[in-house]
């Protein structure tokens, strides 16, 4: 009985090793908000770092972050970095155009980007739909599979508690 026990933990394991090099490592997170705010006074939030605290969930939720503006604020080159219990990170607006901004956020000591896009178009009624969303990828061989399919779970709520015009 113990020898069945023992081979089937191992064999447990074996397909958790195998499926951490075959899952795909890369990840997708989107969510959509409405509001019936208008596009002239959401974008200011979306393309100036200085208003970004109006908005962004990650504060909020941590009160270790330490954010730090780069010399440019708003619009493309704009940069921040930050500092936190996770290590931190740094971003920066890669594009910015009415409706639509995209940047690159890479956490902690990762020399690849997560790329991230937050836009703004018009919805039903009147409505405005502001969707937020990132792509990226897990660099660590055989757990990397594992945090991507995490990913969306854990980065998910804060994309739906922020945007709050």
């Amino acid at each position: 009985m113990g020898k069945k026990i023992l081979l089937a933990v191992a064999v447990l394991f074996g397909l958790l090793v195998v499926g951490g090099f075959v899952l795909p490592d890369r990840y997708h997170i989107a969510r959509d908000l409405s509001t019936t705010a208008p596009l002239e006074r959401i974008q200011p939030l979306l393309a100036d770092l200085t208003r970004w605290p109006e908005w962004s969930p990650w504060e909020k939720t941590d009160s270790t972050i330490v954010t730090t503006l780069g010399t440019v604020t708003s619009g493309p080159g704009a940069s921040q970095s930050w500092t936190d219990k996770s290590g931190g990170g740094r971003l920066e607006l890669t594009r910015v155009k009415p409706g639509r901004v995209e940047y690159d956020v890479y956490f902690a000591d990762s020399p690849t980007p997560n790329h991230s896009v937050m836009s703004a178009e018009p919805g039903p009624n009147g409505t405005l739909v502001l969707s937020w969303s990132m792509d990226g990828e897990m660099n660590m061989p055989g757990v990397g599979p594992y945090f991507a399919l995490l990913t969306g779970k854990m980065i998910g709520p804060m994309f739906e508690q922020g945007w709050s015009p």
